[in-house]
């Protein structure tokens, strides 16, 4: 009754309200009026509201909004205006009148096509350099019979914006006669000395210096002394080189989409009524079974398989990857220090054409040597593979055989195939070359080094499942340019046994020419048993060619984060065929990895006569000002800084490595190059007091390089402060208390936190009951550390505004 007195109240004012579109007699829907309706296009809500014109059974709609629902190649007219929906050959609208709502229908595929797209692994991040310099160490030494060695191998490198310039070598140092120390010698070999720059915006990286030629799978790297330019992926792992599969389907409806790959999900999104593509795949490579899962609005659910083959060897199309190099080749390498030979050129490229095509070439150039090749790798189908092949040709006047001096053809050709086969459980790879007589490149261009073999031929598969292990079975066949033709086949497994105890079994049978001495097959057979945490252990036995077979057994536990030992001890009886009785040989060390290097140490050889031998392994660097020791750094480092706080717990992707010195610093000397790593600091067991204005940062690293990772933290006093009305009464919980730029709330018993406030500061509260009151702060006693108390203080009431 209360519902119907209301509703007769308010008669007066339901009468002057329009009537509802629907209840409109047909004179007024014929002389046309505007409706303001939801869109639904095939059952998907656009979530737009347009104004449509009505005129009796005709809807008239803006030209715009039917161009932001993709259909604006099936527009009668370019313009603007309002375009007649019936006009349209193949829509069909429904207007309900209840939800105020218009239903289009159109084909499927008149709709946009959405596409789910992943072309980037990880974030792109910028990759950062700080100035600063790191020098690599690692020194070796031995001492038997009354002789010793050293040997320092050092790298020294130098980085910032304009790149990283390194330099190796190593010094050695011998000592005869250790107690009279009568006689003793040193020396320093230079290896090389490089500047290296990389442009992640452009995708490329220019070396000079000391450089090694990048190859292609059918051409040979070398050592120049000059200048090389190249595409280089590895300065951006967010980009996705290679062909990722396309699954690709309609929707007439909205319809949510699932994908799995060999079983295992990997994408789940949504789709709008209208065609659509998935290559939001994870990494993938090989052959596999895509299961594409679609379920429409009432439930429907359709399932597809589809096999594919991913190929990480292909470019995806539009994609080049290029280098080039000219310089002067390295001669006696690691013999000689700075010998530089002839002039020389290098230089590849590859473009990928097709999803399932990628060409190849290649050219290098000297004086009196031109080659040049072309190559292709191509998809079979979509799960059988890849094929590469290629061919060059070398033309060489005056070419000469470094031993006898007789000349030699001056052309040559080079023919490569190969095939590869992956899958998760089997792999597949073969490659054949042919060379005549004559071919060269710029890996054999001075006299006396060794030609390359006339032809070679290398096949491998492998196979994986519960019950045979890990199976592998090898063939290689190679005719040397000059001697006999070698063959052989291998095959071993990994069989796992129980409680993570494994067995391997290898055997090598050698099918060319035997001699006398030999029947041509060596194998092993080894049992591996962890220990978990304090070890493996090993025992195996293995057979040579010659007929000499070896008994081994061996334990050992590696060294796994700083601050820990590792050891290993083994012992070997080898049965020789010629000696009566064999040899016994021993090895033992122990090593220790400790925040600032690690080091390592032992002997090793026959029982009657061992070698001892030390080693220290390390690196010192400099930057913001101070010296850091640390073990070795291959690629790149980080040196966190908290601003002189010390003890600050660093972690490095989640994993704590240390805390800060009293300079405020930590060494990370494992950051992995341009991959966004999380850096953070561990806040929990930081005082009250200490604050930080971030706690966690992700940095990628230059190659070779370090970066200073900043923390800035400073000590703030922290009050605790008890807020009381003039009666004397607690402020009520979660008063809001407004302070210099900070804001909180009261808590029990009318107590108030806050940080960094000063003497005279005002506090100014928001009561529940809509007024206002100030308090002002007295003052403070000094303190350095941990909590003030203050209170209690009077916060008075104020006018509202």
């Amino acid at each position: 009754m209360m519902v119907l007195s209301t509703f007769c109240g308010n008669s007066a004012r339901a009468a002057a309200l329009p009537p509802p579109p629907h209840s409109l007699g047909s004179a007024a829907l014929d002389m046309g009026m505007t409706l303001y309706l939801d869109l639904v296009l095939n059952g998907f809500d656009t979530g737009r509201v347009e104004p449509v014109l009505t005129r009796g059974e005709r809807f008239f709609l803006a030209a715009p909004a039917l161009r932001t629902l993709g259909l604006d190649a099936r527009l009668p007219t370019r313009d603007d205006g309002p375009v007649a929906l019936d006009t349209i050959e193949g829509l069909h609208t429904h207007y309900d009148s209840a939800a105020q709502r218009l239903f289009l229908t159109v084909p499927t595929n008149w709709l946009p096509a959405q596409r789910f797209v992943r072309n980037k692994l990880i974030e792109e991040k910028k990759a950062r350099a700080s100035f600063g310099a790191i020098i690599n160490y690692d020194a070796y030494g031995t001492q038997a019979t009354g002789l010793a060695n050293l040997s320092l191998w050092n790298e020294e490198r130098i980085f910032g914006s304009f790149g990283t310039i390194s330099n190796t070598g190593v010094a050695q140092f011998g000592f005869a006669g250790i107690v009279s120390n009568s006689e003793s010698r040193a020396s320093y070999r230079h290896y090389d000395t490089t500047w290296r720059y990389s442009d992640q915006n452009r995708v490329l990286t220019a070396e000079a210096g000391d450089i090694v030629t990048h190859a292609l799978a059918w051409s040979s790297t070398i050592r120049l002394g000059g200048a090389q330019i190249s595409r280089d992926f590895s300065v951006r792992p967010d980009i996705v080189t290679y062909p990722l599969p396309q699954f690709s389907g309609q929707a007439s409806v909205p319809t949510s989409v699932d994908l799995l790959i060999n079983g295992v999900q990997s994408m789940h999104s949504s789709v709008q009524p209208g065609p659509y593509s998935l290559t939001d795949l994870p990494y993938i490579n090989g052959a596999g079974e895509a299961t594409v899962v679609t379920t429409d609005a009432l439930g429907r659910r359709i399932v597809t398989n589809v096999p594919f083959y991913v190929a990480s060897t292909l470019l995806h199309p539009g994609y080049t990857d290029y280098t080039v190099a000219v310089g002067a080749q390295r001669e006696r390498y690691g013999q000689v220090d700075f010998d530089y030979g002839a002039p020389s050129f290098n230089a590849s490229y590859r473009r990928g054409l097709l999803p399932v095509l990628t060409v190849e070439a290649h050219a290098e150039a000297a004086p009196h040597l031109l080659l040049g090749g072309l190559g292709m790798l191509t998809q079979i189908g979509q799960r059988f593979g890849v094929v590469n092949i290629a061919a060059s040709a070398s033309d060489r006047p005056g070419n000469r055989d470094g031993s006898d001096r007789t000349m030699l053809p001056t052309h040559g050709r080079q023919f490569v195939a190969g095939y590869q086969f992956t899958h998760k459980n089997f792999t597949l790879a073969a490659q054949k070359i042919w060379r005549t007589r004559g071919y060269a490149d710029l890996s054999t261009y001075n006299p006396g080094f060794m030609r390359l073999p006339r032809s070679s031929l290398q096949a491998s598969a492998s196979l994986t499942l519960k019950r045979v292990g890990s199976l592998s079975l090898g063939y290689f066949d190679i005719r040397p340019a000059v001697g006999q033709r070698t063959r052989f086949a291998t095959i071993s497994d990994t069989l796992p046994l129980w409680h993570g105890i494994s067995l391997s079994l290898s055997v090598n049978r050698q099918l060319s020419t035997l001699s006398a001495r030999t029947d041509g097959w060596a194998g092993y057979a080894q049992i591996v048993i962890p220990f978990g945490a304090y070890g493996t252990a090993t025992a195996g036995w293995s057979r040579q060619a010659d007929g000499e077979s070896t008994e081994q057994i061996s334990a050992s536990r590696s060294v796994a984060a700083q601050g820990d030992f590792g050891w290993t001890a083994n012992y070997q009886h080898a049965n020789s065929t010629g000696r009566a009785g064999g040899s016994d040989s021993v090895e033992s060390s122990v090593s220790w990895r400790a925040p600032f290097a690690q080091f390592q140490g032992g002997i090793y050889g026959n029982v009657d006569d061992t070698t001892r031998w030390a080693e220290a392994q390390g690196s010192i660097a400099l930057m913001d000002g101070a010296v850091f020791l640390g073990n070795r750094v291959s690629d790149a480092f980080a040196v966190v800084s908290t601003d002189r706080v010390a003890g600050v717990p660093i972690r490095y992707e989640n994993q704590l490595v240390g805390r800060t010195n009293a300079g405020g610093h930590l060494l990370v000397p494992y950051a992995t190059s341009y991959y966004p790593a999380k850096y953070e600091i561990d806040t929990l067991s930081l005082p009250a007091d200490l604050q930080s204005r971030m706690v966690e940062q992700r940095v990628a690293v230059q190659y070779g390089s370090g970066y200073l990772v900043r923390f800035p933290m400073k000590h703030v006093l922290t009050v605790l402060i008890r807020l009381t009305d003039p009666s004397g009464k607690p402020l009520p919980v979660g008063t809001s208390v407004h302070a210099a730029e900070a804001e909180a709330y009261v808590g029990w018993d009318g107590m108030l936190y806050l940080n960094g406030i000063d003497r005279g500061e005002k506090l100014d509260a928001s009561l529940p009951s809509g007024t206002r009151c100030i308090a002002t702060v007295g003052a403070i006693p000094a303190a350095s550390a941990g909590q003030v108390r203050l209170g209690p203080l009077v916060c008075r009431s104020v006018p509202s505004p």
